[in-house]
């Protein structure tokens, strides 16, 4: 299984120099345009794609946002959209890395603008996750829970919060997750009976939220190009 990131101050330098501007006395690094007037979101999720190279091993990307202080209004819109928009397609989830206060606060934002408005995970330079945007009161609640208490599976959740493990309440918790997946908030694994200890036959899907897949290895080593 494989972890990918891009290192978006580093690729922005090398692809479009002008892109990047450094405030003089303070040394704010600050992202314009992403490439120029006609780079917009279409453009992000292909230099995604040709940076990556998806494959099936792949379980989490990660923009690392390391050295960058701040995000043009355009500059965060475009990863705002893309990073959900990429996730829907190849079922992986996407995170923001080494982010700075005002950068997150661009990006939440943007986030903010859309209709229905964008959901996103961050993570910060202290290593603490932050999930930006808005998503409905179940959403949240599903994503705190698996925050707190780690991967577990819709049947789990249901013991826990409700006491219950109904087809109905299964179900309905099922339909949640698998939004949140849909989303890039969530990433699962398919595990079968002789994988887990509550169940005698079949299989589900254990899903764990994608800061929680970042705490198993250090940000640092996850794969990037030289």
């Amino acid at each position: 299984m494989s972890v990918n990131q891009l290192d978006l101050l580093r690729e922005v330098k090398n692809r479009h120099p002008d892109g990047v501007i450094h405030g003089s006395g303070r040394n704010i690094i600050m992202l314009m345009e992403l490439g120029g007037k006609h780079f917009r979101t279409p453009e992000m999720i292909g230099l995604l794609k040709e940076y990556w190279q998806p494959t099936q091993d792949d379980i989490l990307y990660i923009i690392n946002l390391e050295g960058i202080d701040v995000l043009t209004p355009s500059a965060a819109k475009i990863l705002v959209e893309s990073a959900p928009d990429l996730a829907a397609e190849y079922k992986i989830p996407v995170l923001f890395s080494h982010v700075r206060e005002m950068a997150r606060d661009s990006l939440e934002s943007e986030a903010r603008r859309f209709t229905p408005p964008k959901a996103i995970w961050t993570i910060d330079e202290k290593g603490e996750a932050h999930l930006i945007g808005q998503v409905p009161n179940k959403f949240q609640e599903l994503l705190s829970f698996l925050e707190e208490k780690g991967p577990a599976s819709a049947s789990q959740i249901a013991a826990i919060q409700e006491g219950v493990t109904s087809k109905k309440a299964v179900g309905n918790l099922s339909v949640y997750l698998q939004k949140l997946f849909s989303s890039g908030l969530v990433g699962r694994e398919k595990v079968t009976a002789l994988e887990r200890e509550d169940a005698e036959r079949g299989w589900t899907y254990i899903y764990q939220t994608a800061p929680a897949i970042t705490r198993k290895t250090p940000l640092e080593t996850y794969k990037r190009k030289p």
